[in-house]
């Protein structure tokens, strides 16, 4: 923020840029100029006050009610070229797959429980690996009929060495592995499949990931690493990092080169070794739900931010290089990625894919941004003269003095002024707006003593 003391008595005070974001650690009246106590669907990564994200449902996802979706990709011998079918598992437990622009159902892939999905190539053959807490694996090889394959309840699973490593439900403390080169066979013996069991004060096994040649292990509060290729004999186990808190287990990801993890007390980013903590400025309600997908060098979270929320109530999108982020207020039940997209699922079943469009299927977001409560350099009485802004879309800005506010529409195309007119010893300004295509920038109010 910048200060000019005007020659006619009086201070301006400009928000130069909106990139300083919110910092939910401290008290409104303690922030620094120009950190906002609140930024909700708005995106203020480039300084200005644009349309945050949302969730836009493309029209070959109108109609269908998910619990989770994926993207199947096989070489066609025929067409000697790659073919990808989208998949999805409706809320009646169903498998459903595009095929000739309409959804056709799988005949013989039931869940009982949201699964996930992984691409693997057996036996010569492209197929897909479908897995569920509730449920046998189930394979599909894109024509003819999914064979049931008897498994472990897989709650996680990650590809290494040719073999499959997964948490399993109800052995909360075991990793199991599948047979050297068939993740479809998990018969335990010396040389095929097996499990390993990890007992100490890391707790529960909560995922698995492939991680810079291992098998990283999210436990509950910790971090274990296992070595899984080649014969059973070279496998091992380390103990790598202890939580502070509670970890969950949606909200681990592999983000190029570090894990993200969601835990009870913030973000952190795991390089292999230890953690450090990222985005301290946020400050997550418990989120045992959590769900996230890292693309195009962003974290996408789902998670909770109020305490008195049911579920997710917010998507956080954070830029890992650039150390930015962005807040939006949507219930998102799961995240998932279908080649390269983020695509989430709403708490109805309804999938769309997430973007910077600042609505929820076609309906707007109201947008926010409120600053902290600020006495501009002094403990008098002092009066808001006038607030200036540059605005494409209508606006609501509200003045407050005092605990008392006064709002007004500002219609977008320029650069337009208020003359609000009230006085008070402390001061905050709020913007809102449900415009679509909204940029807002160089907001300046000037502020004179009584």
């Amino acid at each position: 923020m910048s200060i000019v003391r005007m020659p006619s008595g009086g201070t301006r005070r400009t928000v130069n840029s909106f990139a300083s974001n919110v910092d939910m650690r401290f008290d409104d009246a303690v922030l620094p100029d120009g950190t906002a106590s609140k930024a909700e669907n708005f995106d203020v990564s480039r300084g200005a006050l644009v349309d945050g994200w949302g969730v836009e449902v493309p029209d070959e996802w109108a109609g269908a009610s998910c619990t989770s979706l994926w993207r199947f990709t096989r070489y066609d011998r025929d067409s000697e070229e790659y073919v990808h079918t989208d998949m999805y598992c409706g809320t009646d437990g169903k498998v459903r797959y595009r095929d000739g622009g309409v959804w056709r159902t799988l005949e013989g892939a039931e869940f009982s429980a949201p699964p996930s999905a992984v691409n693997y190539r057996l036996y010569g053959d492209d197929c897909v690996i479908m897995t569920s807490p509730g449920d046998d694996m189930c394979v599909w090889d894109g024509s003819g009929a999914p064979r049931r394959v008897e498994s472990p309840r897989i709650t996680s699973m990650a590809m290494s060495g040719e073999r499959m490593f997964a948490t399993v439900a109800g052995e909360s403390n075991a990793v199991y592995y599948s047979d050297d080169l068939d993740p479809t066979e998990w018969t335990a013996s010396a040389t095929g499949g097996g499990f390993v069991q990890l007992l100490d004060e890391r707790g529960r096994l909560m995922k698995a990931l492939d991680f810079l040649g291992y098998v990283y292990l999210v436990r509950e509060y910790g971090v274990s690493r296992m070595y899984g290729t080649g014969d059973q004999s070279g496998f091992s186990v380390a103990n790598l990092y202890v939580a502070g808190g509670g970890i969950y287990a949606g909200g681990a990801i592999v983000c190029g080169d570090v894990i993200m993890m969601t835990g009870a007390d913030g973000l952190y980013a795991f390089d292999g070794y230890s953690a450090s903590r990222r985005l301290r400025a946020v400050r997550l309600a418990p989120s045992p739900d959590a769900s996230a997908v890292y693309s195009d060098g962003k974290y996408y979270l789902a998670a909770r931010l109020d305490d008195e929320s049911d579920g997710n109530d917010a998507l956080i999108v954070y830029d890992l290089a650039e150390n930015t982020f962005s807040i939006s207020h949507i219930a998102i039940k799961r995240l998932c990625s279908l080649g390269g997209e983020v695509f989430a699922v709403l708490p109805d079943g309804t999938a769309g894919r997430v973007t910077r469009c600042g609505s929820v299927c076609g309906a707007p977001l109201v947008k926010v941004w409120e600053s902290g409560l600020s006495d501009c350099g002094s403990p008098d009485v002092k009066t808001v003269s006038e607030v200036t802004l540059r605005t494409a879309g209508d606006v609501t800005l509200t003045v407050e003095c005092d605990g008392k506010s006064r709002s007004f529409s500002v219609p977008g195309g320029g650069i337009r002024r208020v003359r609000p007119a009230m006085s008070g010893r402390a001061v905050r300004l709020r913007i809102t707006s449900s415009a679509v295509g909204a940029n807002v920038s160089r907001l300046s109010y000037t502020v004179r003593r009584r």
